[in-house]
């Protein structure tokens, strides 16, 4: 069974309905402005406008009925208000089972410890409720909050892929860290 939704202590993680409309225009347009290689300018309003997340929505529910995509809003459960996302991405199913984990929190919400609390909820229901076996943060090899998050989780190092993806007009090395059902103390899944 596939959840649509998660909880922390803090957080409700869940994937997007039209209803969220408001806390997302608010999220991407009311971002400090970028304050690292790793972050992001806040959008323009007329980028964001209820047609174009429709458009994502509706996206990424389909993405989500086929297996591909999944991408969920990070909420603060007290206000309501959109701290970031998290998405997985299916890479390969069959005898690996394997996918790639990615998140973020807008700047106006660093260092609260959001970024923890999501990723280490989402990585163990996502193992169990999306049967995988392994999940993988690639993250650039330069961003050190993001390795030291998934050091922190436990996450295992698996080196650098160099000239792996390319950003900026230019292919940028890759640290693999990897999470996995043996890691966690799952029980073992037989591939489908």
């Amino acid at each position: 069974m596939k959840r649509n939704s998660y909880t922390t202590k803090r957080l409700e993680i869940r994937a997007y309905t039209l209803k969220d409309y408001k806390a997302w225009f608010e999220a991407y347009t009311e971002s400090l402005p970028k304050s690292s290689k790793h972050d992001v300018e806040p959008y323009l309003a007329s980028e964001c406008s209820k047609q174009v997340f429709k458009t994502f929505v509706v996206k990424h529910r389909e993405l989500a009925k086929i297996d591909r995509t999944y991408i969920w809003g990070i909420y603060d459960k007290k206000s309501g208000v959109q701290v970031g996302t998290i998405d997985i991405h299916i890479l390969v199913r069959d005898e690996l089972q394997k996918a790639n984990l990615g998140y973020r929190i807008f700047n106006r919400y660093w260092r609260k410890g959001f970024a923890k609390e999501a990723v280490k909820k989402i990585c163990k229901e996502a193992l169990i409720d999306l049967k995988l076996n392994r999940l993988e943060a690639v993250i650039d090899s330069d961003n050190m909050p993001s390795i030291k998050l998934a050091k922190s989780l436990g996450f295992r190092s698996e080196g650098v892929r160099e000239n792996y993806f390319f950003q900026d007009d230019r292919w940028d090395d890759q640290a693999v860290f990897v999470v996995d059902r043996k890691l966690l103390k799952l029980p073992a899944l037989k591939p489908w």
